[in-house]
């Protein structure tokens, strides 16, 4: 039986009141602007300002709502109320109604939000208001990167709302649009081939996800698109053909090695904003579908796998934490330490235990947050001091102490240090995936220290030693820059100092997902 389905959702005999609406207002409310900002005219610095405006609000918006639902949640299970026995987030968020039903195989418009979704949803909405206040310097085509970025939103939060094929492939393909064009539009240097490489691997990835659907769809014996309900049973090889399809879809997005390089090129081809979201958003995505689809719909032959994703996740760490070490240019030591973390999620995959599918909720959360502040913090670096490699910095704390501050605070939660965002998820994967693959979780580790050793490496290049003239001018962060960089690194500290206010939600979703069943 569908366990999303014994929830109890809010009606009363008149109708369905508000709450029963909270996730579909999350997803839809960020698009809703964007149409509003397409109306609008563009012609004088007002009316742009008020195009920049809307963009805020509506990513606000999405942000109060994901607030809603996160806190909700949230605080049922610390209560022990609101949930199955399972784990499944139950009551307020679930939302399913018919609209194609008179199909073979049928469709539901059906949102809901386990642990895992609430997690990612949380980091996805506040990275994107964030941006949105960091896109208030631009001037350059502010109508299309407002409704870019709002739809790049409602893609990406659809994505983690869906419980049903045909949505999660509508918001999936969604995502590629926006991408493609913001990339084209704003992307400095080989920006066509960034585009063209990314929008190429993002619908194979779609390509693969469909053929799972459809295999799922006609063998489950259910005739529904619904992905409600897990694990999922095919007959002969059709299990396990599904698993891989979804498996390879996965990891193509969230660009694990080999198949980092358009990601790679994708953040170093765009401007500062757009890399924060396109690091800290796109492969999560990926993440996302591999733990909620491969591991959730398949946990018995995800489990089979464990030494090919622990053998994935050695060569991905290793491989990132050496580029890493080598390369000059600052964003991209970034996103090699994005991949780096990706390759921590790939570990936790191996070790298929609770405690590390744990760890991978608190991780993705803590990673998005992470890689958002250096992406943006290399932004302002590059902007104002028109330096593009590291090997061409220096001494910049004296010109900008807060800019340099949340340098080292971001590169501290990468690096795992206790009370703040990262320490939890290490902490849990590492131990959840030890037993039963310690060479690889001994490696994996090492490579982790090597990477976060790289970042406090490049901190020393970049802010400390004597002051140069050359960048005499080089100004500090200013009121909007700490407003934005603030709620960042306010959320990585707080997640850090209070991980257990998500402790019962993140472990009850991770026991669903590797041990789904009825309730009770």
């Amino acid at each position: 039986m569908n366990l999303l389905a014994q929830t109890t959702s809010t009606t009363t005999t008149t109708g369905v009141t508000f709450p029963t609406l909270v996730l579909t207002a999350m997803v839809w409310s960020a698009v809703v602007f964007a149409l509003a900002a397409i109306l609008m005219p563009n012609q004088t610095q007002d009316q742009l300002r008020r195009i920049k405006s809307l963009g805020s609000t509506g990513a606000g918006a999405a942000l109060f709502f994901a607030i809603w639902a996160v806190e909700t949640q949230a605080s049922e299970a610390l209560a022990g109320t609101g949930t199955t026995a399972a784990g499944v987030p139950g009551g307020d968020l679930h939302e399913q109604h018919g609209w194609l039903t008179s199909f073979p195989i049928t469709s539901t418009y059906h949102l809901d939000a386990d642990a895992l979704a609430l997690a990612v949803i949380l980091m996805v909405s506040v990275v994107f208001f964030c941006a949105s206040l960091a896109a208030w310097h631009n001037q350059r085509h502010v109508k299309l990167l407002t409704v870019c970025m709002l739809t790049l939103e409602t893609a990406s939060l659809g994505v983690f709302a869906s419980y049903d094929w045909v949505l999660f492939l509508f918001f999936w393909t969604l995502a590629i649009a926006p991408v493609y064009v913001l990339v084209r539009a704003f992307g400095p240097g080989h920006r066509g081939r960034a585009a063209t490489r990314y929008a190429a691997t993002s619908l194979v990835s779609a390509g693969l996800l469909l053929l799972a659907a459809v295999l799922i769809a006609f063998q489950a014996g259910s005739h529904t698109f619904d992905m409600g309900s897990t694990p999922v049973t095919l007959p002969g090889d059709g299990e396990t053909v599904a698993f891989w399809l979804v498996t390879a879809a996965s990891l193509l997005a969230m660009a694990v090695v080999p198949l980092h390089g358009a990601l790679l090129d994708l953040e170093e081809d765009s401007s500062g904003v757009l890399s924060a979201i396109f690091a800290a958003v796109l492969p999560t995505l990926g993440a996302y579908t591999l733990i909620h689809v491969a591991v959730g719909f398949f946990p018995t032959t995800s489990g089979s796998y464990s030494l090919f994703f622990a053998t994935l996740a050695v060569v991905t760490v290793v491989w990132a934490g050496l580029a890493a070490l080598r390369t000059d240019d600052l964003r991209r030591l970034i996103g090699y330490m994005g991949t780096v973390l990706m390759g921590l999620v790939l570990l936790g995959v191996a070790g298929h235990t609770t405690i590390a599918v744990t760890g991978i909720m608190y991780l993705l959360l803590a990673r998005g947050l992470v890689v958002a502040v250096l992406m943006l913090l290399a932004s302002l670096i590059q902007e104002r001091s028109r330096r593009v490699h590291i090997s061409q910095l220096g001494g910049l704390a004296w010109q900008a102490p807060f800019l340099s501050v949340f340098w080292l605070l971001a590169t501290l939660a990468a690096a795992g240090v206790p009370l703040l965002a990262g320490f939890a998820g290490d902490f849990f994967i590492f131990t959840g995936s030890f037993p039963a693959h310690r060479w690889a979780t001994t490696v994996v580790l090492a490579g982790t220290l090597l990477a976060s050793g790289v970042l406090v490496w490049t901190a020393q290049r970049i802010f400390f030693g004597a002051s140069r003239d050359t960048f005499a001018r080089v100004r500090d962060l200013g009121p909007l820059e700490l407003t934005y960089l603030g709620v960042l690194a306010a959320l990585i500290v707080l997640i850090g100092v209070v991980p257990g206010h998500f402790g019962v939600l993140f472990q009850n979703g991770a026991g669903y997902i590797l041990f789904p069943g009825p309730a009770g």
